[in-house]
């Protein structure tokens, strides 16, 4: 049984602002910012969760600095006095509703791009002439003239801050951002005070915090964000050194919070942890903060925090004065509000996707895999979904991710809807993925729509596969066809498009990649000693399969023609988790490479690009295509004909990612 909330109530002083309850949401980047300052598209973000009863939230990244508007093309100023009048507007909207709002001020470093806005053209400030693990380009090293520059225009930015009306100011010292940068030895081998020793890399940020003191005092408050352990084994930040770096912040009384996060550009998996990481990973490093903190700053815990029960409990054992439900708020920016009204029950959950990192990581505006109105609030905020004018039977046939949230949406609105499963579980295809390593967090998708199904009063019939007449009989006003996706088993690849498909793929040890996992699920040994798996579609699916497959002592090799296996999967962070377990199983990774033909028990491959013979694979019990789908849409051109009002929805349209499909149920179920 749940416990009863009381903590995360509790209101909490930060500096001079008070905060109406212990839970906030950290800055994370969205990448929606217009001409380079916060848009009005932000605005509608944080007003949403303002709205939703958070305590305490905190802006995208904000450029502390000329030079530090960051890796992002669509990336926020802090720096230039033209972002005061949003930042009043953010204030007002925020306000509204009695939440706090600061902004977080922050300066790149080497993870940058010099080239990256078309005007501002310029060589890298680098700490050392150490280059960023991902942008690769050598910076100028700084000396005392641009450490200053950085300070005062922090000084500037803060003071924008203050005239914007906005109640904190916050320094990004995590994630291997500059001030990150400074405090790790992977960055930092100035021999100057800058380097060294841990008080001498503490310096910047003690910098930083004076200037901004001096200009703002203590009007509002200051805090600072840090990576407590950097993954860095033996030169990055290690939780020791973070120990005595806390002291000496602390011992300074210059800064009202510590935000305890980890990870930084050497381990960017664990800077936004996914589904495969335990919920409240870093609760431990705020814990050890609050120990060595005591008194003299307020401690804020992040880190994959997405049950509010949770955070009460980190609150009550005095580990953090106050809980980061980030992606959690993405995901239901009114989980607050609910939770204080008795509705935990109704929160639609993170799974820990990472889809929102992995549209950030592309430069795209950020976006939730199961909250489509994410970022989206003036088109699909709360209170956008008008009733129905003319309420109208609606069925749905399939009760995968697309029928479940258009027959949801649908009847929230206030039609009377009937959704038809032929499968005895609702889910589709995401019924699939839960059965992999560390995918479980995928039922939590599927009981997110359950649950909206049966607020919605729908009707759901499952074991049901209707003929024409069985619908007919239904007299629907509207048919909606949702009947997924299969995968193709021909081998064609787009990269090939000279041959029809792979030989021998017809043979009965060839098997789809669903039909694999299904069977590997029950038994991992199953497909034989000797498994190769071809993936052309980039998913996730293959890496878990073959991790399922090798941690049962199956000899695995995973062929691609892309540049690198998994090659969509490294923008969500969940390379990091998986790629040591498929070395560690003895997965062979063969990547630019096609597979040529099935004869037997033989494979044959030939590379990427002379397309010639490489090599020949024997003794292989099963071969696995992962290769991209088709549209299930038999049952549709059966009944064009027969139905007026009639479309597909989701895969049977065009399969495509859970995230795309669920859009287009909102979008439809919105439209009928």
């Amino acid at each position: 049984m749940k416990s009863a909330l009381e903590r995360v109530w509790e209101p909490l002083d930060i500096g001079r602002v008070t905060t109406r309850n212990r839970i906030m949401h950290t800055a994370h980047t969205s990448t929606y910012a217009e001409n380079n300052i916060l848009s009005d598209r932000h605005i509608a973000y944080y007003r949403e969760r303002a709205m939703g009863g958070t305590g305490l939230l905190i802006t995208e990244q904000q450029a502390g600095h000329r030079l530090s508007k960051g890796s992002f093309k669509a990336a926020c100023t802090a720096w230039e006095k033209r972002c005061i009048p949003q930042y009043e507007k953010l204030a007002a909207a925020v306000h509204e509703f009695g939440c706090k709002q600061f902004a977080q001020l922050f300066a790149t470093g080497v993870h940058d791009r010099g080239t990256m806005q078309i005007d501002e053209w310029h060589p890298l400030w680098g700490v050392s002439a150490i280059p960023s693990t991902v942008f690769n380009e050598m910076p100028m090293v700084m000396g005392q003239a641009e450490i200053d520059d950085i300070v005062s225009g922090h000084g500037d930015a803060a003071m924008n801050v203050l005239r914007g009306g906005l109640d904190g100011v916050e320094i990004n010292g995590a994630h291997s951002y500059l001030v990150g940068q400074f405090l790790s030895r992977a960055y930092n081998v100035r021999t100057d005070g800058y380097g060294g020793s841990v008080r001498n890399r503490c310096r910047f940020a003690l910098e930083l915090g004076e200037e901004i003191r001096r200009r703002i005092g203590t009007e509002i408050p200051l805090g600072i964000r840090l990576s407590f352990d950097e993954f860095v084994p033996s030169v990055g930040i290690t939780q020791e050194e973070s120990e005595e770096t806390l002291e000496i912040l602390a011992a300074a009384g210059l800064y009202d919070y510590f935000s305890i996060s980890a990870g930084g550009y050497h381990s960017l998996g664990m800077t936004a942890p996914a589904m495969a990481y335990p919920e409240g990973i870093f609760v431990p490093f705020a814990r050890r903060a609050r120990e060595i903190v005591g008194s003299r700053a307020k401690i804020f815990a992040v880190g994959r925090i997405i049950d509010i029960q949770m955070a009460e409990q980190i609150i009550a054992d005095g580990d953090a004065d106050m809980v980061a439900m980030t992606r959690a708020q993405l995901a239901d920016p009114f989980l607050v509000r609910k939770a204080k009204e008795g509705r935990e029950q109704d929160t639609v959950r993170c799974i820990g996707a990472n889809f929102c990192a992995s549209r950030s990581r592309y430069g795209l505006e950020v976006t939730c895999l199961v909250n489509p109105a994410a970022g989206r609030e003036r088109k699909w905020g709360h209170g956008t979904r008008k009733d129905a004018t003319n309420p109208r039977r609606v069925v749905v046939v399939g009760g995968g991710p697309a029928g479940m949230k258009t027959a949801a949406v649908a009847g929230a609105r206030g039609h009377d809807v009937v959704l038809l499963e032929r499968a005895s579980q609702l889910g589709g295809n995401l019924n699939v993925l839960r059965l992999l390593p560390t995918r479980s967090e995928w039922h939590v998708a599927v009981e997110n729509l359950e649950r909206e199904l049966e607020l919605a009063g729908v009707d759901v019939r499952l074991d049901t596969d209707p003929d024409a007449d069985a619908l007919r009989a239904l007299a629907p006003a509207a048919l909606l066809v949702a009947t997924g996706s299969f995968w193709d088993r021909s081998g064609y690849t787009q990269r090939r498009p000279e041959r029809p498909g792979i030989r021998g793929v017809q043979q009965p040890n060839v098997l789809d990649i669903e039909t694999a996992v299904l069977r590997a699920s029950e038994d991992a040994t199953a497909l034989g000693a000797k498994v190769v798996i071809y993936d052309d579609a980039g998913e996730y699916m293959a890496l878990g399969l073959a991790d399922l497959l090798s941690a049962a002592g199956v000899t695995v090799e995973l062929v691609t023609p892309r540049l690198y296996v998994g090659e969509d999967v490294a923008p969500t962070l969940q390379l990091p988790d998986i790629m040591p377990k498929l070395i560690a199983g003895g997965v062979t990774m063969t990547a630019q490479t096609f597979v040529d033909f099935v004869d037997g028990d033989s494979v044959g491959l030939v590379d990427g690009w002379a397309q010639t013979s490489t090599r020949r694979i024997d003794r292989v019990g099963t071969v696995v295509l992962s290769l991209l789908r088709l549209p299930d849409d038999a049952l549709y051109r059966q009944l064009a004909p027969q139905f007026h009002d009639i479309q597909r929805v989701g895969d049977a349209l065009a399969p495509r990612s859970p995230a795309a499909v669920i859009y287009e149920g909102e979008e439809i179920g919105r439209a009928l």
